[in-house]
């Protein structure tokens, strides 16, 4: 157990998509409270984006080129998209995270598919208020897990496998560090508005 620094989370997620490792196995090497940190981390270098960014830069998409192979819309999303899918999806965690400890809340908002709930139409005075409201519900929710919760009771994550407490809060980090680096990827378009705010 130790700290998840940025350079340990971007080793993880490299051995992940060599497939060296899965989420559920790295996640076991992390309390709950490690897990918490890293996750306020992630979602910090976010909320940078989202509160210094330009209305005009978090709006910005790459641009459509037809000789490149097809992929998913997220690969067109803006950074106003990326952020908002994110703040949706918190919601999927929650509901799973709570039916492990045995909570049965209802959510308004829940993402069917990959890429639902990514907006274009949210102004950045919204944007960063939102995420941070998000996010502290989430970081909340994980502190306030009983300490005699179940670590090793698991919920089919569809996409990931069967995940754990621990499990499903290293999902929402790797998702956070994916997005992260899709709007990296934005600022680095040659019609990107500049200059960067300071």
């Amino acid at each position: 157990m130790g700290e998840l620094t940025y350079d340990a989370l971007r080793d993880y997620r490299r051995r992940l998509g060599r497939q060296e490792t899965t989420i559920e196995s790295e996640a076991t090497h992390y309390t709950l409270a490690e897990l918490a940190s890293a996750l306020r981390m992630t979602r910090g270098m976010l909320q940078a984006i989202a509160a210094d960014w330009t209305q005009e830069q978090l709006l910005i998409r790459p641009p459509f080129d037809a000789t490149v192979a097809v992929g998913s819309d997220e690969d067109r999303w803006s950074a106003t998209e990326v952020i908002t899918h994110l703040i949706a999806t918190e919601n999927w965690y929650l509901l799973h995270m709570g039916r492990l400890i045995g909570q049965r809340e209802h959510f308004d908002l829940m993402p069917r598919g990959l890429g639902d709930h990514a907006r274009q139409d949210v102004p950045q005075d919204e944007l960063a208020p939102d995420l941070a409201a998000a996010t502290e519900r989430l970081l909340h929710f994980i502190a306030s897990i009983p300490p005699d919760a179940d670590l090793t009771a698991q919920r089919d994550s569809t996409f990931f496998g069967n995940l754990s407490l621990r499990g499903w809060v290293l999902l929402a980090i790797t998702h956070d560090l994916d997005h992260w680096t899709q709007i990296q990827r934005l600022s680095e378009l040659p019609d990107f508005p500049r200059p960067l705010p300071q």
